[in-house]
């Protein structure tokens, strides 16, 4: 394939990817202004505790979900800029916004923590 085309499906690829962060990212900020709107409503209309408990436990239940689905699509961003390397790109920044300095894959493709506190991403350039 043609260096344009790797450029190009690239920029494609990281245009939907930003855009499926930032759908996860809104979902998750309107159900937590949900889980915080439903005890507010309870205790301003003095209501026991027990009223909309299950509603509540479904909710926070929904927002760790969507806490999971956004670690998948961390996971798969960190993968992407492996994948970024293998087909010939190197280093370039696709797409808006601002990178954390320093990248690698951790335990098997998570991005979580290694302990240190430092953030996990690639080095834009």
């Amino acid at each position: 394939m043609m260096l344009n085309q790797r450029v190009s499906a690239a920029k494609k690829i990281a245009s939907d990817l930003h855009l499926a962060e930032d759908a996860i990212d809104e979902a998750m900020i309107r159900i937590a202004q949900l889980a915080a709107t439903l005890p507010t409503a309870r205790r301003e209309t003095n209501m026991s505790a027990i009223v909309g408990q299950e509603a509540m436990a479904k909710v926070a239940h929904a927002l760790a979900a969507a806490g999971e689905v956004r670690q998948l699509l961390t996971d798969a961003h960190l993968a992407l800029t492996v994948t970024q390397k293998e087909v010939g790109l190197g280093t370039r920044m696709f797409g808006a916004g601002v990178k954390p300095a320093a990248a690698k894959l951790v335990d098997e493709g998570s991005n979580d923590r290694s302990g240190d506190g430092a953030a996990t991403f690639a080095k834009a350039g």
